[in-house]
């Protein structure tokens, strides 16, 4: 049916046009809510994968069910600048040190690694340097307490590597370890260091290294970090 008498003006709808629930949340566009309409004191549940700057993308995680010496991530590429590796309850059959080397298709690089740091222990108020400007690895226990092989006596670490891919600039990494030592104290490794290299390197390595021991559990995952 036409429309009889004049055409009224057209006018945008305002806010007090519309009644309180009116508009669905199927009709909001994907890019409708900003930080400014989300309230930073409530809490959010969210079922999905969070992206952007900062996030910690799970890459892959390798459970240890039988003995092993070393456990490697390869493949790696340009997705990231920075990976992290992240270990959960590791434990050694016999006492010994832990460490990790980088590497890329030809193989493991097995010098020019250089790392300074400290290891300390429940026992003692002292703070022991470390420190290395030629090691075919970078050693994250071991220059003055071993990882305990005992029952119990478990090791968890996060391990930093930046500039991986890059190929200007060395590799460089930083470790934190929290460790039950050989003496059945409480002891803790603060390590950083780099690799003399500018090759782009895709894959590392981590264990025993060069050692008898084995790692006979654990949860070894790692994660790309968004920037």
């Amino acid at each position: 049916m036409g429309y009889i008498g004049n055409f009224p003006t057209a006018l945008p709808l305002s806010s007090n046009d519309l009644n309180d629930g009116i508009v669905t949340t199927s009709k909001l566009a994907n890019d409708s809510v900003n930080a400014s309409k989300l309230d930073e004191t409530d809490n959010y549940a969210f079922t999905g994968t969070v992206s952007g700057a900062g996030a910690w993308n799970l890459i892959s995680t390798n459970e240890i069910t039988t003995a092993v010496n070393t456990v490697e991530w390869t493949g790696l590429d340009d997705t990231y600048k920075v990976y992290v590796a992240v270990i959960n309850n590791m434990q050694l059959t016999g006492d010994g040190g832990i460490g990790f080397r980088i590497g890329d298709s030809g193989g493991y690089k097995t010098s020019n690694y250089r790392y300074t740091g400290f290891e300390s222990v429940a026992n003692t108020t002292a703070i022991n340097g470390v420190g290395n400007t030629s090691s075919n690895r970078i050693s994250l226990s071991g220059s003055h307490y071993n990882f305990g092989g005992d029952t119990f006596e478990s090791a968890n670490l996060t391990i930093w590597f930046y500039n991986l891919r890059g190929t200007s600039g060395h590799k460089h990494f930083l470790a934190h370890t929290s460790f039950v030592e050989a003496g059945n104290y409480h002891a803790q490794s603060l390590y950083s260091g780099r690799l003399y290299e500018t090759t782009a390197m895709d894959r590392i390595q981590f264990g025993n290294i060069g050692g008898g021991q084995n790692m006979d559990t654990g949860t070894f995952s790692l994660y790309g970090v968004s920037q």
